[in-house]
């Protein structure tokens, strides 16, 4: 077995059969190599056949990992903010300032209809384009539709990826944009004065029973508020789609 056909079957059959899990990374492509007894750059070719599907994920410096054990092409794909941005033409990078388990208080409690004291989990993200801070996104969800959330290195994993492990379908988002000025905490991360103006972008998801699964509040430095999404689904499919405001 040494064609790149074949060797990307073996890995997809290894995912299928559990050898290697959902959210794990695979061995180094050095370790493939030697195990196929093929070149790295034969490896890297097939592995490449596996990201396009989705099966695999590539995360610069840490590896390759497995995202999902069965594609069903019926799925929901959510694209996300680093498709946004490579669509505009920019190189997508994102870093976690905070990631923590909290009560969801006044506020919270309303948007996802459960009571004050119930625990969230908060996952606090800066993206950026070209190395430049773009936005602040300010994410909760409901612990316990993700297995082992506070585990998880949402540095490798985006949230909707662990929504798709879990079999949590999204089936509509709602977005509310408005103007605002920059508090303290975004200001610094965004490296701008604070009271700023910047974008603010509310986005609710639910599922199919209209649960809230996921609330997101999210400031955007004005320069890159020419582009926004309109989230549509379409065929069991979700896209992203933007246009200059």
């Amino acid at each position: 077995m040494n064609s790149i056909d074949d060797i990307a079957k073996a890995l997809q059959d290894g995912i299928a059969s559990g050898a290697y899990p959902c959210g794990t990374r695979i061995p180094s492509e050095r370790t493939l190599a030697e195990t196929f007894e093929v070149s790295r750059a034969t490896i890297r070719s097939a592995i490449d056949i596996l990201v396009d599907t989705g099966r695999l994920k590539r995360v610069h410096g840490k590896g390759t990992f497995v995202m999902q054990t069965d594609i069903d092409d019926a799925a929901i794909h959510f694209k996300g903010m680093n498709e946004l941005l490579s669509r505009a033409g920019y190189e997508p990078s994102s870093s976690i300032l905070r990631t923590q388990l909290r009560s969801a208080g006044f506020c919270l409690s309303r948007i996802f209809d459960v009571p004050e004291s119930s625990e969230l989990f908060q996952i606090v993200r800066l993206r950026s384009g070209n190395g430049v801070p773009i936005s602040v996104e300010n994410t909760f969800t409901i612990p316990s539709l993700i297995k082992g959330i506070e585990s998880i290195d949402f540095k490798v994993y985006s949230l909707y990826d662990t929504f798709r492990m879990n079999h949590v379908e999204i089936q509509h988002i709602n977005q509310k944009l408005s103007s605002t000025r920059a508090r303290q905490s975004n200001a610094r991360a965004l490296g701008t004065a604070e009271g700023t103006p910047v974008m603010r972008i509310q986005i609710t998801a639910l599922d199919g029973g209209d649960n809230v699964v996921e609330f997101t509040d999210v400031a955007v430095l004005p320069a890159f508020c020419s582009y926004y999404t309109d989230a549509i689904i379409s065929d069991g499919v979700y896209s992203i789609n933007y246009q200059g405001i």
